[in-house]
């Protein structure tokens, strides 16, 4: 649905609203990732998760969270209207932030269906929503031809998600609640997932807020667009790890610790297989892709899909390891791995941006995921969980796929391919 959402709209509106668009997510994601407590993951992985006092505590500290989200976005609008000189942004991240007050006021019912693996009812409550908030957002592109049809879109489709947590999922029914001891918990464990979040915010948008402040609107739209195909697949994978295997990790965790590490063997295979091959697809084909799918005005996204996807077939390796740590509760550790990440990231995209210009930031986002795996490595090796037939058989093969990828891979660094 997002890749034919994507097809549609970009038919409707102009590369320029998409770069806004980006500019606009990257505020989005970096206020929340600020001030993210981990409500979702607390109530899935502590003890008192069905307790209705701990989940309504956590409920009312998680609207707090959507005001307070709403305020630093509405702060930021002026500051960020002049530094990025779009005016528009005065009015449209506050907009933007009505819909994390809604988000607020979500059921914990989501939750403690993730919880208790009760699937099938939170995806289809989130399919539902999504396509329905996706038709109203392709309406407005076709009546307003603005912007401002992907930011309504956003707002819309967070109401249809509150009300259907609400409407259509069973448990305990939410109260404002405030319980000392839960309070307590939740700040306890939520310190290291705010600190992750925000590393985690400056290591996806890194390179936006770079791009951005190097490059034009229009190559931010290409990079955002590139990003957005080569992590599609990936996203839906750490969908199902986040909502079905972290749940299932911290339970076995707690009952059967023995089993986690066949566990996670199997869930990795699950994982790393579809998404490697996706990453080979769009190495040797990605330009033919993006050409195929849009129209000329982003067929210089094809090139940074193509290098993009060299580095996401190892970062697929070392991603699929991805929700253990938390499910353990050792957040300290994915917290460090989150900072070392951006760390690379953030070095590969200088030295490549001083050497090849633009796609050189792409090529420093491509050449973190490599140096990633041997941290990931060892951290999952002291604690052992660490699967090494598994990864070395995908790391040789990634190998070879570069190797004769590498002639064309030089000709889009050079800005020749």
């Amino acid at each position: 649905m997002r890749l034919g959402g994507n097809l549609i709209l970009t038919r409707l509106l102009f590369p320029e609203a998409f770069g806004m668009m980006a500019v606009v997510s990257v505020a989005i994601f970096g206020v929340t990732m600020f001030v993210d407590m981990g409500i979702a993951q607390s109530i899935v992985q502590n003890e008192r998760g069905n307790d209705p006092v701990f989940v309504n505590t956590a409920w009312t500290i998680q609207i707090i969270l959507g005001i307070l989200i709403f305020s630093g976005l509405s702060a930021l609008a002026l500051p960020m209207a002049k530094f990025y000189d779009l005016p528009q942004l005065v009015v449209m991240l506050p907009v933007v932030g009505l819909g994390a007050i809604i988000n607020g006021f979500n059921s914990t019912k989501l939750y403690t269906a993730q919880r208790n693996l009760e699937a099938k009812r939170v995806t289809l409550i989130e399919i539902g929503t999504y396509a329905t908030g996706l038709v109203f957002t392709i309406y407005l592109a076709w009546l307003l031809q603005s912007v401002w049809s992907l930011v309504l879109g956003q707002v819309i489709s967070a109401m249809l998600k509150m009300s259907a947590t609400h409407m259509f999922l069973h448990g305990i029914k939410n109260r404002f609640t405030w319980e000392k001891d839960a309070v307590k918990h939740l700040i306890r464990f939520g310190r290291w997932i705010m600190w992750s979040s925000v590393l985690t915010f400056l290591s996806v948008e890194g390179g936006r807020l770079l791009v951005s402040a190097l490059l034009d609107m229009r190559e931010l739209a290409l990079f955002t667009l590139a990003s957005t195909m080569n992590l599609m697949f990936w996203q839906a994978i750490q969908q199902l790890s986040g909502k079905v295997f972290f749940p299932a990790y911290a339970e076995i965790f707690r009952d059967n610790p023995k089993k986690l590490f066949s566990v996670l063997l199997k869930a990795r295979l699950m994982i790393t297989l579809p998404s490697w091959c996706i990453s080979v697809f769009f190495v040797f084909f990605g330009s033919e892709l993006m050409a195929d799918l849009y129209d000329v005005r982003y067929h210089g996204s094809g090139a940074m899909l193509e290098l993009l996807a060299a580095g996401s077939l190892v970062g697929c390796v070392w991603g699929s390891y991805s929700g253990v740590l938390l499910a353990m509760g050792k957040v300290a550790t994915m917290t460090g791995l989150t900072a070392v990440q951006i760390a690379c990231q953030i070095g590969g995209m200088i030295i490549g941006y001083h050497y090849w210009d633009g796609m050189g930031i792409v090529l420093g986002v491509a050449a973190a995921n490599w140096l990633m795996y041997c941290l990931q490595a060892v951290v999952m090796d002291r604690i052992g969980l660490l699967q090494p037939k598994l990864d070395l058989i995908f790391i040789l093969a990634s190998v070879l796929i570069v190797f004769l990828a590498w002639p064309h891979l030089m000709l889009i660094i050079n800005n020749k391919g």
